[in-house]
């Protein structure tokens, strides 16, 4: 238990507070910045890795699992694990995985801003045999469903820094995810999930 509350308090603190603790319909924001504006694309410190194909990798997004596990006790915050599914050894780039919310068609929800956030000593290569995983946070800043500048979430798509074809993301747990949501924050990869705590 106290593992698991020292990962929910560090991923907290990692995507600089900006999860949102909802109560009574009212949510009440931890960061002390504002959201970028509605319409900003990959805003924030860190130019993490982009779209398209750099080449790097000698493997494809159809060889990556790719999951979201929500944190425990922090509405809107997940653990996204990238399993290599393949028989073969993957190399890829460090960096901000590409991350979109999705909206209720399973649509790409394109205005919803994504902010990348750079963790200080992430690697910039992952060496990943069958079997292992790199992962990344998310948090979301929550909103309240009536709010017009708010997207609602039922879902993601990622692709790997180095890679430019998004693939849906497994959510999991019980239920269908639904968030009100004006921003996100996604971490650059890491090679365990401790890291993220």
């Amino acid at each position: 238990m106290l593992k698991r509350y020292r990962m929910t308090t560090a991923i907290t603190g990692i995507l600089g507070g900006a999860l949102l603790i909802t109560g009574c319909g009212a949510a009440t924001a931890l960061q002390p910045s504002p959201a970028p504006e509605r319409g900003a694309v990959n805003a924030g410190p860190a130019s993490g890795g982009g779209g398209g194909d750099i080449g790097t990798s000698n493997c494809s997004e159809a060889d990556f699992l790719i999951s979201a596990t929500p944190v425990e006790g922090e509405p809107g915050s997940f653990i996204v694990s990238y399993g290599n599914q393949s028989d073969k050894t993957c190399t890829i780039n460090g960096g901000v995985p590409n991350l979109q919310g999705l909206d209720m068609s399973g649509s790409p929800i394109e205005e919803l801003p994504v902010e990348e956030v750079r963790l200080p000593d992430a690697p910039e290569e992952f060496t990943l045999q069958p079997g292992e995983s790199a992962y990344a946070g998310i948090g979301m800043i929550l909103a309240d469903s009536n709010d017009p500048n708010a997207n609602v979430l039922t879902g993601f798509q990622s692709s790997l820094p180095d890679m430019s074809e998004a693939q849906p993301v497994n959510v999991v747990g019980d239920g269908e995810m639904r968030f009100a949501a004006k921003h996100l924050r996604v971490s650059s990869l890491v090679s365990t999930p401790e890291e993220l705590g």
